[in-house]
C-alpha cells in the first residue's frame, strides 16, 4: 500500500487579471459610489420636495420607491469598496509563489500562480528578493528577515537557475 500527497490546485486562477492598467476598475467602483450616493440623497429628496402629495395611496408607492432607493443606493456603495490587497505565499516545498487574496468568510483566491521554475528571472538584494513572472511582468518583492526563510527561498532559486 502506498501514499501519495495530491498537490493540484484545486482552485482555478481568478479570470480578473492582477494588474489592470488605464484605472477601469476604480472608474467603475466611482460611478458605482456616485450612483449609490445620488440614490440615497433622491429617496431622501422624495419626502422633502416642496409641494408633495401626502394622500394616502401616493405616500405608500413614495415608501416604496424610497425604500428600494436607499437600498439599493447602500448596496452600491457597499460594492463600490477596493478589494483588499493580495498576499504573497512561497512555498519553498512546492516551489512556486501565489498571490492570494483573502476573502471575507470564504475560501482564499488564487490570483495568480508561478513555480520557480517558471519565474522569468529572480534578483537578491540583500534581504529583498525580486521576482518577475514567466510573462516578465513583476509580480512580488519578498523581504525576509527570517534568516532560515531566506536562505530556504535562495536555495530554491538557485536550484531552478533563477539566481547565480
Amino acid at each position: 500500500m502506498t501514499a501519495s500527497a495530491e498537490f493540484i490546485n484545486t482552485q482555478p486562477d481568478a479570470i480578473e487579471p492582477v494588474r489592470m492598467a488605464g484605472g477601469g476598475r476604480m472608474i467603475v467602483r466611482g460611478a458605482q459610489r456616485l450612483l449609490g450616493v445620488s440614490m440615497t440623497l433622491a429617496a431622501l429628496g422624495l419626502w422633502l420636495a416642496p409641494g408633495a402629495s401626502w394622500e394616502s395611496d401616493v405616500m405608500l408607492f413614495k415608501l416604496i420607491l424610497s425604500l428600494t432607493a436607499v437600498i439599493a443606493g447602500l448596496g452600491l456603495m457597499g460594492a463600490s469598496t477596493a478589494p483588499r490587497a493580495p498576499e504573497i505565499q512561497i512555498d519553498t516545498i512546492r516551489r512556486e509563489v501565489r498571490l492570494v487574496r483573502r476573502q471575507r468568510g470564504g475560501a482564499d483566491q488564487v490570483l495568480q500562480s508561478c513555480g520557480f521554475a517558471k519565474l522569468s528571472r529572480a534578483e537578491q538584494d540583500g534581504n529583498s528578493v525580486f521576482l518577475w513572472d514567466q510573462a516578465g511582468l513583476f509580480l512580488a518583492e519578498v523581504s525576509l528577515t527570517d534568516r532560515k526563510a531566506l536562505s530556504s527561498l535562495v536555495a530554491g532559486l538557485r536550484d531552478v537557475g533563477k539566481l547565480a
